[in-house]
């Protein structure tokens, strides 16, 4: 499949409005940390299916970095050491990039868009940023991964409560949706505070899959 720079900003298929939403990335580049274990097919509780590669394999199977267009040489660069994803379901295929990191032990995903969606209106797609997303991921004791993405909901409620502050803005026709504009090394100690917070429910969500792995490659 080309690599194109095209990036949507809509919630494509799964990530629904109650997902966080971000400008900047969640990790830094040295928080970076690639886990071969996450390559490979899936399917996940839903049904859907999940083909994840390396990034920097899937860009250069098109052609050597000697021959690289300047778009893609920067698309190598910025995610080699980040995830190709492909979802298929219902005969709907969305893809993203997912670039793995580590704070405190704990495992990350920053996920966001990746290629031209299918029946997306050219006047639509004018509107769209991209946004950047926060999945939690964890290995199971039976091999299986679980992936949750941070809840709007949640986020929403500190704000209300005035427990939190972090950069952002709301938007949306009520103006009820955020959007944190935060850096992202102020990303990441929202991060480092919100998981030594006490709510034993912070990662509760809708948005969240457990994946099986459906082969037997490395």
């Amino acid at each position: 499949m080309k690599i194109r720079n095209l990036f949507l900003a809509t919630c494509l298929l799964f990530l629904s409005s109650c997902v966080v939403k971000s400008l900047h990335p969640f990790y830094t580049k040295e928080t970076i940390s690639f886990d071969k274990g996450f390559i490979g097919n899936w399917q996940d509780s839903k049904k859907g299916t999940w083909t994840i590669v390396s990034f920097k394999e899937e860009i250069l199977k098109e052609n050597p970095i000697e021959k690289m267009k300047s778009e893609d040489l920067q698309l190598y660069k910025e995610f080699k050491n980040s995830y190709y994803i492909k979802r298929d379901y219902k005969d709907k295929e969305v893809l993203f990039i997912a670039t793995p990191f580590v704070i405190n032990n704990q495992r990350y995903l920053d996920f966001f868009p990746f290629g031209r969606q299918e029946n997306i209106d050219n006047l639509l797609e004018s509107h769209s940023i991209y946004t950047h997303s926060l999945v939690k991921y964890d290995v199971l004791k039976n091999g299986e991964i679980e992936i949750r993405w941070l809840d709007e909901g949640k986020i929403e409620d500190l704000f209300k409560q005035k427990k939190i502050k972090i950069k952002h803005e709301t938007f949306g026709v009520l103006n009820d949706k955020y959007l944190l504009t935060a850096s992202s090394k102020e990303l990441q100690k929202f991060i480092k505070k919100y998981m030594a917070s006490n709510d034993t429910e912070k990662w509760e969500t809708s948005t969240k899959f457990t994946l099986s792995k459906t082969d037997a490659k490395e």
